[in-house]
């Protein structure tokens, strides 16, 4: 029961942060109409490989009077494969564990038939080849890597020698544990993990066995996560998205200029009066950012500006306006543009286009600005933008 129980809460809790999704999704979709199916895909998917150490905590509780609690440690190693977008992880991977349990007394069946054997000071040892599965929901988005939480079910088997954790000494046994994971991850390339497990038999008829585990684990990725726009015209995927050969000349000047873009309601878009990005401007954002990110040598610095319309109270708008341009440049930096190359400043109603109070006016001074500095090649980056903006247009988006 108490088995059934923990795997209920940890079933809600991920139910919950899953019905605030679709409800963030759901309102994305009742403001951009144009948004189709497509845009709600994850944009890419990465697999990492980790190495771990565990170090776990054991109690059985025994359902024979005759067979005395135990409890004891275990410690074990595995490797692991985790398949990863940025809602889920998916992970499985193999190991191998030894542990140590002690108990007070055992009655046992003895040598001769009929008559049973009392054990003192009881230790059970195992050594276990393991597997391990688990799905776990990410919580949160990191653009540093900083703190990145997720939670989700787990099972584990156990094969290998007295694996029932009883006093059925060097009896190979195989046992199979469920229960639930909650994850801290540390680091973009290089990565650390904090894996904390509860886990309880379902095989075993004897006793009931219960696990707390913390597992810390090192890995990177084999396969960084990718963002996709559909296909947006094969051509214009390969031009906007992979990076842009840069062709190698006689050195000459170059004179570098500094490059003002304003991004519409088609190209970046917000929840109402949030900074919540809707689904399609989160993937022009994050083509926009692996083009910048594979081209560094072309610009220096980006400054993101927000700006709202004249409606609310300016301490409100400025806040939001902040916020916005915020949401902007973490969306890039997710996709491997340096922080430290941008700003967020947010004017809040302080710079209309549009004076007139008027609904037209104020969707045109709703707006995020993106000034680019130290330009290279102006036309290129000119280009880019405009193909990324065709591409979100285009038929079947």
């Amino acid at each position: 029961m108490i088995f059934f129980e923990r795997l209920a809460v940890t079933i809600v809790a991920a139910m919950m942060v899953l019905c605030r999704q679709d409800a963030n999704a759901g309102s994305s979709n009742t403001q951009s109409s144009s948004t189709s199916e497509d845009f709600s895909r994850p944009s890419g998917i990465g697999l990492n490989l980790f190495i771990a150490g565990d170090s776990a905590f054991i109690k059985t509780s025994s359902l024979d009077p005759d067979e005395s609690s135990k409890q004891g440690m275990l410690f074990g190693g595995k490797g692991l494969l985790t398949l990863v977008n940025k809602d889920l992880e998916i992970e499985g991977g193999a190991g191998y564990a030894t542990s140590l349990l002690q108990g007070s007394t055992d009655i046992v069946e003895g040598d001769v038939p009929g008559q049973n054997e009392r054990l003192e000071n009881v230790q059970i040892k195992t050594q276990s080849a393991l597997a391990e599965f688990s799905a776990r929901l990410r919580l949160n988005e990191s653009s540093d890597g900083n703190g990145v939480w997720s939670i989700g079910p787990a099972a584990v088997a156990f094969l290998g020698t007295n694996s029932s954790f009883g006093p059925d000494l060097d009896k190979f046994y195989s046992s199979f544990f469920l229960g639930g994971q909650l994850g801290l991850e540390f680091g973009i390339d290089f990565k650390t993990r904090l894996i904390l497990s509860y886990l309880t038999d379902i095989n075993i008829h004897e006793r009931q066995v219960h696990i707390g585990m913390l597992s810390l684990q090192f890995g990177t990725a084999l396969l960084a996560p990718k963002s996709v726009i559909k296909d947006v015209y094969n051509r214009t995927t390969q031009e906007t998205v992979k990076k842009v050969p840069v062709e190698k000349t006689v050195e000459r000047t170059v004179v570098k200029e500094n490059i003002r873009f304003l991004l519409d309601s088609e190209s970046v878009n917000f929840e109402t009066d949030r900074a919540i990005l809707l689904k399609r401007s989160d993937v022009f954002l994050r083509e926009l950012g692996l083009v910048l990110a594979q081209n560094q040598d072309r610009w220096n610095t980006l400054t993101i500006e927000g700006h709202t319309d004249s409606r609310g109270t300016l301490e409100h708008n400025n806040k939001l306006s902040l916020a916005r341009a915020s949401s902007v440049k973490d969306a890039l930096s997710r996709a491997g543009v340096p922080s430290n190359r941008m700003k967020a400043i947010g004017f809040g109603p302080l710079r209309p286009i549009d004076p007139s109070q008027t609904e037209i006016a104020w969707a045109r001074n709703r707006r995020v600005e993106l000034t680019f500095e130290g330009v290279k090649d102006s036309r290129w980056l000119k280009d880019i933008i405009q193909k990324l903006k065709l591409a979100l247009r285009s038929p079947g988006r």
